[in-house]
């Protein structure tokens, strides 16, 4: 896809908790803030890396998933796929079963597997 009018592709944004927040330093209280508005990506390689970052991999934390994270079209907003971070590595799901992820649910743990993954859940909604 031609990325010359530098538009994002994705957005990204808290969905939900779904248990007690764990204690959080100052860095991590500024990201968890910030993840709760609407975050934008120029490509999927951006999305990836900011989701194998140390720092989103902090606020993530070592338990079990506290917190949802739901990634958009930048174009439809009604087209998403959530992020779920666990212990080892990044769950994808697909609640809306597009069929362009396995199985409409992946664990990912690594940084290019994901890029890749979610180019083509993209690239599948928006051409299906």
């Amino acid at each position: 896809m031609d990325q010359s009018d530098d538009k994002p592709q994705f957005t990204m944004t808290r969905l939900r908790i779904v248990t007690v927040e764990p204690e959080m330093n100052e860095n991590q209280m500024a990201l968890h803030q910030t993840l709760g508005g609407l975050c934008a990506f120029l490509t999927s390689a951006d999305l990836a890396n900011f989701l194998f970052t140390e720092m989103f991999r902090e606020l993530s934390g070592e338990g079990n998933p506290w917190a949802i994270y739901e990634v958009g079209v930048y174009l439809d907003h009604t087209k998403t796929v959530e992020i779920i971070p666990v212990h080892d590595g990044i769950t994808i799901a697909d609640p809306q079963m597009s069929g362009t992820i396995p199985e409409h649910i992946q664990i990912v743990r690594e940084e290019v597997r994901m890029a890749e993954l979610i180019q083509i859940w993209h690239d599948g909604v928006m051409n299906g």
